[in-house]
């Protein structure tokens, strides 16, 4: 119960702010009840800054979902084979999600920095020429790099569990009818790790969806908005320009959007028992 008091009651707070014109500077007193009409402004493109945040939003869930799938796949494969050392890679593979996100962001930063990271440093060894990684063209992508580096290990953990709990005699039964590994792969593992692959990649998503301080620290969203996702754009409405209704009512599509992942990946995990 209080557990549940925890969730229910900041969501409604932050749901009545969302249906009133309060804004930070004035007195809760002279807030005025608006009703749905900071909704109608995110969704009527008065407010231009919410669309392409959104889309913006579901590109870098979308993208970094791919690529992180793809990435855990071939590291679950390779560990899956009983590697010598396997317990100190998944101690360095769990390194990446024990770093604070903000921290992470700055570190980021720091070697992704056009004058002295460590990045530049060695792409100017090879190519003779520096790159503006956080600027407009490779913002996106920087940030993109960083956010699969973040969180691609917990999706390797989890499509290794799934490869361990295959039972191996139909792998064993399909080689010796002739099957190669990768027709084994293709046919048979991978159709039994479809529920595994679905609640991570949901899962995932929903870690994109909430991403905030790796972006923040490194961007801040910009240069301009080429990475200012939702949770940047709440935050820049609500401390920037001071329009909490606004924000509150991006906020609450924001917890929309997460609340249907999870009840999707909740619908994954009962059809997989």
């Amino acid at each position: 119960m209080p557990l549940m008091l925890l969730g229910v009651v900041p969501v409604t707070l932050l749901f009545y702010i969302s249906l009133t014109s309060f804004e930070i500077g004035y007195p809760w007193s002279k807030h005025e009840f608006v009703g749905l009409a900071n909704y109608y402004r995110l969704f009527s493109g008065r407010e231009t800054e919410f669309w392409p945040a959104l889309r913006l939003s579901i590109v870098v869930a979308t993208v970094s979902v791919v690529i992180k799938f793809l990435i855990g796949l071939g590291v679950a494969v390779l560990l899956n084979r009983k590697l010598k050392g396997e317990y100190l890679v998944v101690a360095m593979l769990l390194l990446p999600m024990a770093v604070n996100p903000a921290i992470a962001g700055l570190m980021w930063k720091l070697m992704f920095s056009f004058d002295f990271g460590i990045i530049n440093v060695l792409v100017e060894r090879v190519t003779g020429a520096k790159v503006v990684w956080l600027g407009q063209n490779y913002a996106l992508f920087s940030v993109l790099v960083v956010l699969v580096w973040m969180h691609f290990p917990l999706s390797a953990l989890m499509l290794l569990a799934g490869l361990r709990g295959i039972a191996p005699e139909p792998l064993e039964a399909a080689q010796l009818d002739g099957c190669s590994t990768r027709q084994v792969f293709w046919w048979i593992v991978l159709p039994q790790l479809k529920p595994v692959i679905v609640s991570s990649s949901l899962f995932q998503a929903i870690l994109a969806f909430q991403v905030f301080g790796p972006i923040y620290t490194m961007t801040d969203g910009g240069p301009g908005n080429a990475t200012e996702i939702l949770p940047i754009y709440i935050y820049k409405a609500a401390f920037g320009i001071g329009a909490m209704g606004i924000s509150a009512a991006a906020a609450i599509i924001l917890v929309s959007i997460i609340m249907a992942l999870t009840a999707a990946m909740m619908v994954a995990g009962r059809q997989k028992q």
